[in-house]
């Protein structure tokens, strides 16, 4: 939560000073209009703060109008609305019919202390129908609703009537009465026997007439977690804000800037009953519900006729067509060729099987006869799977010599056809995706009549030896060309050869590397060897230095060569250079803990201290001060002189208050100009006093940034631990922070000792 307060925060920042660059329109008016959802009035109360907020934030004049469904789609209609605040089912049948530019945010409704941003339906009864319990006694009784277009008061309990088996459009009379009110009051005359409203309306109505709870009873009531309004139905996204395309980009984006900067505590979200709004919410689930539902705007169904299909999709029914015959003729040539190739196969089979090594003929570049022993080979289940097919197909795109396949072995085909035997070594893939080596032999066979000739294919399995020739290549390689250092020394540790890496790493020549240790530590050199040759290997990180005297880190690994009576005749060792990996982490772990800006504690590190110093308190039994620091008229300095001036007056000040602090104590800053500190061993409050107000006087001491003497002064609060309670870090600095608001009121620069709310 905190993650996306803080990039709400720098989003609102952003565009905000964007906007301040440009020019105000002071005359700019735009028009809100808000979906009557309640009688005019009670709205036209409620959201008149949030026009007012808006217009006081943005510089535009923002008018508020009460409209309902036919009056807001008229004036939307007409270009008299600017932006628009309405149920998703309204707002899905207005995209339908003009061209929108999206959501622009999502209503969050709160509910005392809770906040959401889902609404639902509420089906409620008189306390007193014992009639009506559940679902199915809704059943042929009347109902009340403000409408069909309305989301939380018609279409959701709709759907869930439907799930429960009942469709109530079929068998109920619904009276729509335009609003949740009235659909309320005619529940409670005895108008109607069930009304359907959406969630939040009981709440709010309770404000105004306390025993509400006590005459109506919901049905079907759903306990969700979190959720802070009783409610019959699923849940559904909360109201949609929308601006409209003709409004000028600037003021959507002042417009969104302001509305995603309230804050549940802030007066105008209190005034509006809202938690503030969130970015635009996914209304793919509304949508479903409509078409579900068939209610505006997907309350049509297209009619089609083959007519209709023909002529729109006539090139997709030619081309359908002209498949349909290829396929036929395709399946009949097919035929045909299997007849001539199942004759041809069984002339063949005898010589193809009787062959002891892996062999195929090839007729026309196509398998046509196979021996079981290359099946084997290639691993596949039968020799179907080779049949018809051509050598490139069970080959690897490149052969080894970089030839494509396919043209080295047209090359070739026609080389044996001319009456040349073919010899050479060749890849294939096998059906598991493994790869083997193969001698390749093609040599003509002639038939009598000509008319019969084919190839015979012989293969020979090379597979093992080109992998114990690749493994003596690739140890080569890895020696030669590997980053790391790789050394190899005889059973006393001496060194026998090594790679350009090593020499690269330790600085030495081959000339002084060879034949001495290598760069192990001294005092524990003999115990690493003994060590890897006891358990087989060794690995560790030690201080090293460069043949030049510079220092670095060395990770090693060490490990022991047995010969072929198990007795140890050489050891491998592979170390790297990890200095700057090593200084990496250092700094990492300075960013982690530390203020960029001034170098002290930031509040990660300014916790863990201050939990560690409650601890020791507790101990010794003493006593200890959590201050809070915010400094007064920072921003009109920041202002005036720039950023880096502003940089400059922070860390003077932090440097000025640091140098007041004892070394036992700590300072941190915790945020933009608002600055923490732990004074360790209070022995007196007289002496903290005494303190905070030196403290006082460091701040407000002149401060020359920017060729500009600037003053600035520190409201400071503090809180002393151990208290009755047992309290932890974070509580204290909230009380710390309280105190600091205290001495912020009283007229600033001023210290104020946290004291508890009188009750």
């Amino acid at each position: 939560m905190s993650i996306l307060r803080l990039t709400t925060l720098l989003f609102v920042l952003t565009v905000a000073e964007l906007t301040a660059i440009a020019p105000a329109h002071a005359d700019e008016t735009l028009t809100l209009g808000v979906f009557a959802y309640r009688p005019d009035s009670v709205l036209q109360d409620r959201y008149q703060p949030l026009t007012d907020y808006l217009s006081r934030e943005t510089g535009i004049q923002i008018e508020l109008e009460i409209l309902n469904q036919e009056n807001m789609s008229r004036a939307i209609a007409a270009n008299r609305l600017d932006f628009f605040l309405t149920n998703p089912s309204h707002f899905l049948l207005i995209r339908s019919e003009r061209s929108l530019t999206g959501v622009l945010a999502t209503l969050v409704r709160r509910s005392g202390e809770s906040s959401t941003t889902s609404l639902g339906g509420v089906i409620f009864a008189k306390a007193e129908r014992d009639d009506i319990q559940d679902l199915a006694d809704i059943r042929n009784k009347t109902i009340a609703s403000p409408g069909v277009h309305f989301l939380g008061g018609y279409q959701t309990q709709v759907l869930e009537l439907l799930d429960a088996g009942i469709d109530i459009r079929r068998v109920n009379l619904i009276r729509f009465l335009g609003t949740h009110d009235r659909v309320v009051r005619s529940v409670l005359t005895g108008d109607a026997d069930v009304g359907f409203i959406r969630t939040s309306i009981l709440e709010q109505m309770a404000q105004a007439d306390p025993d509400l709870f006590t005459r109506v009873k919901v049905l079907n009531g759903q306990r969700l977690s979190g959720f802070p309004f009783v409610v019959s139905t699923r849940l559904y996204p909360e109201w949609p804000l929308v601006a409209l395309p003709h409004v000028n980009e600037r003021s959507v984006r002042k417009i969104a800037s302001a509305l995603f900067a309230i804050e549940p505590e802030d007066e105008v979200a209190l005034a509006v009953g809202i938690a503030g709004f969130s970015p635009p919410a996914d209304y793919q689930s509304v949508e479903y519900l409509a078409r579900m539902l068939r209610v505006p705007p997907y309350d049509q169904v297209p009619q089609l006729t083959w007519v209709d299909a023909l002529q729109q999709y006539r090139l997709w029914v030619f081309t359908i067509l002209i498949l349909v015959i290829l396929l036929i003729t395709s399946s009949l040539w097919l035929a045909r060729s299997k007849r001539q190739l199942a004759s041809e196969q069984r002339r063949l089979r005898q010589l193809i099987r009787g062959w002891p090594q892996p062999a195929l003929i090839i007729r026309d570049g196509r398998f046509v006869d196979t021996n079981p022993a290359s099946v084997d080979l290639l691993r596949y289940a039968s020799r179907e799977s080779l049949i018809g097919k051509d050598l490139s197909v069970f080959s690897p795109e490149y052969q080894p010599d970089g030839l494509i396949s396919w043209q080295k072995l047209a090359h070739m085909m026609a080389r044996v056809a001319g009456g040349q035997v073919e010899q050479c070594e060749w890849v294939l893939n096998r059906s598991d995706g493994t790869e083997v080596w193969v001698e390749l032999t093609m040599a003509p066979v002639d038939a009598d009549d000509g008319r019969d000739d084919f190839i015979l294919c012989s293969l020979y399995d090379i597979n093992r030896r080109k992998r114990a020739e690749q493994r003596q290549r690739l140890a080569a390689s890895v020696f030669e060309y590997a980053r790391e250092a790789i050394f190899i020394t005889d059973n006393h540790g001496m060194v026998l050869d090594v790679n350009d890496a090593y020499l690269t790493i330790t600085g030495r020549t081959r000339k002084k590397a060879i034949g001495r240790l290598p760069p192990l530590p001294v005092d524990e050199g003999s115990g690493i060897f003994s060590s890897a040759r006891s358990q087989g290997f060794w690995s560790g990180e030690f201080a090293s230095r460069r043949n030049d005297g510079e220092g670095i880190t060395l990770s090693v690994t060490l490990s022991s060569v047995r010969g072929d009576h198990g007795e140890v005749s050489h050891f491998v060792g592979i170390f790297s250079d990890v200095s700057r990996l090593k200084e990496q982490e250092r700094r990492l772990r300075i960013m982690a803990h530390y203020d960029a800006l001034t170098g002290m504690p930031n509040r990660v590190l300014f916790a863990d201290r201050l939990q560690q110093a409650m601890a020791l308190t507790k101990r010794q039994s003493g006593k200890l001060a959590v201050v809070y620091i915010d400094l007064d008229e920072f921003k009109p300095v920041n202002d005036a002189f720039g950023h880096e001036a502003g940089d400059q007056l922070l860390v003077e000040v932090a440097t000025r208050m640091r140098a007041e602090l004892r070394e036992e104590d700590s300072l941190a800053r915790i945020g933009g100009d608002e600055f923490a500190a732990i004074i360790m061993n209070v022995q007196d409050e007289a002496a903290l006093e005494s303190l905070l107000g030196r403290l006082l006087h460091q701040v407000a001491t002149p401060v020359w940034v920017a060729d500009h003497s600037v003053e600035v002064s520190a409201s400071i609060g503090y809180t002393l631990f151990p208290q009755a309670e047992d309290l932890d870090g974070d509580q204290l600095l909230r009380q710390a922070d309280h105190a600091m608001y205290q001495a912020k009121r009283c007229g600033r620069n001023r210290y104020v000792r946290f004291t508890e709310p009188s009750a």
